[in-house]
């Protein structure tokens, strides 16, 4: 399948588009992916195309619970490092299962991205969109097969097992290891 630059605006717009963690991540402000400017002309590209029912942009649960655990661990690896490091636990992790409840400040930050994906907006991934209609194999096989075909790690393989059963053939991403799927259209940015 193809290959689309994002920051290209004259790529062609697909009916519908599955969306990664990585391009809304970088949405948010002060974000320092180097492509958070291309991702974000993309979507204010999107927008009037969903907001006139001309395109349907999914989230599907697994991207959402990627970006809700970056979003958590990268508060609390903000905690941890400014504790005095002669009294602090060994990690960040040690210290969530000490203190879970330093989780508690970082609510509002998951509160912030939720009110940033309400202005795309995005279309979650319901259990009965994914009919799986046309595809070859139960989700945990179709999970192999791109793990073992594009060497992904499993949460990207999991995003395309329910892009595929959603039955769109379309995903944005800004994660390069994608670029070598080759059963989808991916936009993403390009090397020049």
């Amino acid at each position: 399948m193809a290959r689309y630059d994002l920051a290209d605006p004259a790529a062609p717009l697909p009916q519908q588009l599955v969306i990664d963690s990585s391009l809304l991540l970088a949405l948010r402000p002060g974000d320092d992916n180097p492509h958070a400017m291309a991702a974000q002309a993309f979507v204010r590209r999107l927008r009037p195309y969903i907001a006139a029912l001309e395109m349907v942009v999914w989230i599907p649960l697994p991207v959402l619970q990627e970006c809700y655990h970056i979003i958590l661990t990268r508060h609390l690896r903000r905690v941890w490092e400014s504790l005095d490091s002669a009294s602090r636990l060994p990690n960040w992790l040690a210290l969530y299962k000490h203190q879970p409840e330093r989780l508690r400040d970082g609510f509002s930050d998951i509160a912030r991205f939720d009110d940033l994906l309400a202005t795309i907006p995005l279309t979650p991934v319901r259990p009965e969109d994914l009919t799986a209609r046309g595809v070859d194999g139960p989700l945990p096989e179709r999970l192999r097969h791109f793990i073992t075909t594009y060497h992904l790690l499993p949460q990207d393989a999991f995003i395309l097992a329910e892009t595929e059963r959603l039955g769109v053939k379309a995903v944005v991403t800004l994660d390069s290891d994608w670029q070598r799927v080759t059963e989808f259209d991916i936009y993403t940015v390009l090397p020049e």
